[in-house]
């Protein structure tokens, strides 16, 4: 019970009104004076909490020969009607936010680098939630499995996966190469959001980490890069020879 009324008070319902709400979900349909008691809410105290959590829209009375009857909204009804209050004021609180986040050409580029498991993959989650049009990715399975949880059916998915077997949407899945062999260990991803957000680093089980970038040059580049992926994982897989070794020795050669 206390920690019921702990977390009703986080939705701004007073230590008096978190009881007459729960009292009455439990007692539907009972006077003020007969809530007062079940509730251990003070009589002078009971009107006060019921017009209160009235006024929030989780309790109604129905008037009976000139006697109101208490009602509690259902507890399914009242969460969802909690959860929209709250969506609003995130959207409301992210406007005033990003008032106060105007770059200009003098700002210096901030990245943010994130290093914890949970906030790595929560920030992908958001990132893919929050897209408008378009997300670019390179991603492995497991970022996979995020963008297919989270993404909007509107939004245009494009870009390149790795080690995930037949991939939706507008991806094509990496050929097993000798630089997949190699990148196992690290998962190396990117999601570049309307071309406004990026998140990138690994998913390495030993090293995890990852950063954030809002600049667009930085992003461009980064959008270049997964092109180019797509574009020669899409026409070498034409060629009927095999050229992984030479591919592999330019590589070495190239990065050396």
């Amino acid at each position: 019970m206390d920690q019921m009324i702990d977390i009703l008070k986080r939705f701004g319902l007073s230590e008096y009104g978190s009881k007459a709400y729960i009292s009455l979900v439990q007692n539907p349909g009972i006077t003020a004076y007969k809530l007062s008691e079940i509730s251990s809410v003070p009589r002078s105290k009971i009107y006060e909490a019921l017009n209160k959590i009235e006024e929030q829209g989780i309790a109604y009375f129905n008037l009976q020969d000139q006697k109101k009857y208490y009602y509690a909204l259902p507890p399914k009804q009242t969460i969802h009607l909690f959860e929209q209050k709250q969506n609003e004021e995130l959207v409301q609180l992210e406007k005033e936010i990003n008032k106060l986040n105007i770059v200009t050409e003098n700002t210096p580029i901030q990245i943010e680098v994130l290093t914890n498991e949970t906030t790595i993959f929560n920030n992908i989650e958001y990132a893919i939630k929050k897209a408008n049009t378009q997300i670019t990715v390179s991603i492995w399975s497991d970022i996979y499995q995020i963008l297919t949880k989270h993404i909007n059916k509107d939004i245009h998915v494009q870009g390149i996966t790795f080690q995930v077997d037949q991939p939706g949407y507008d991806l094509i899945n990496h050929r097993y190469t000798n630089y997949v062999k190699n990148s196992l260990t690290l998962k190396p991803f990117v999601v570049i959001v309307d071309d406004e957000y990026m998140i990138y680093g690994q998913t390495a089980e030993t090293n995890m980490r990852a950063y954030i970038s809002r600049d667009r040059t930085q992003i461009k580049m980064m959008k270049d890069y997964i092109w180019h992926d797509v574009l020669v994982n899409t026409y070498v897989s034409k060629f009927e020879e095999d050229i992984e070794d030479e591919i592999t020795l330019k590589r070495k050669t190239f990065f050396s």
